[in-house]
């Protein structure tokens, strides 16, 4: 007989999981607010390199590199250009206060 405390936890009772709440984007530039409205991710370019953002993300401040942002909903991928600027990631939000910033 298997010995009971080896056996793999049962499954948490509760409610099924569900599809998180959408990251509120801000695409901000000195002539304007560019895009504002949510989105299932982002993907911003970082001066490190490539950022990728989901819900629930740690809050952080990062520097933005010349590039390309894109915000995906579902199917469906906007793209911004931006010349650098500032990234504020939060849980629920992404903040990009850019140089400059166009659509894609």
């Amino acid at each position: 007989m298997p010995n009971p405390d080896l056996r793999p936890p049962s499954p948490v009772p509760g409610p099924p999981s569900h599809r998180p709440a959408p990251l509120l984007l801000s695409v901000i530039s000195p002539s304007g607010t560019l895009f504002s409205g949510p989105v299932d991710s982002v993907v911003i370019p970082a001066w490190d390199g490539l950022m990728g953002v989901l819900p629930g993300h740690a809050p952080l401040l990062a520097l933005l590199r010349p590039g390309t942002v894109n915000a995906r909903t579902g199917d469906k991928t906007n793209a911004f250009q931006v010349t650098g600027g500032f990234a504020d990631v939060g849980p629920t939000h992404v903040r990009l206060i850019a140089d400059s910033a166009t659509q894609a």
